[in-house]
């Protein structure tokens, strides 16, 4: 199920308007009508929330709408960066940081 009309189902099983989910959720009631015609999602803290107020898994809210689990990208901090990754993610430092070194050996190796 598209996550706007699960949405919009829950809100009507509890018998809430827009504008009383949306003081629950702390955000506009336009917000929560974007939410339930899918032109906008609800960002990871409003799902966390939506989950607890319709007693729903966020398993369940998110799996069921697949333009939102496109959406979704897990960040992986965790593993260590090869070689190329840093020097790609670092490439505007290469040059100077180049610069520097042969400054350093010509001063160093020019006094002798």
């Amino acid at each position: 199920m598209v996550l706007g009309k699960q949405i919009k189902e829950e809100r009507e099983k509890q018998d809430w308007t827009q504008g009383q989910l949306a003081e629950k959720l702390h955000v506009s009631r336009q917000a929560i009508s974007k939410w339930e015609v899918g032109s906008a999602y609800p960002d990871i803290e409003r799902l966390i929330q939506l989950s607890d107020l319709f007693t729903v898994s966020l398993d369940s809210l998110i799996k069921g709408d697949e333009n939102l689990r496109k959406q979704i990208v897990i960040a992986d901090n965790h593993r260590p960066m090869n070689f190329w990754e840093f020097m790609n993610n670092n490439r505007s430092l290469i040059i100077p940081v180049a610069g520097l070194i042969f400054v350093a050996v010509i001063v160093i190796f020019g006094n002798q």
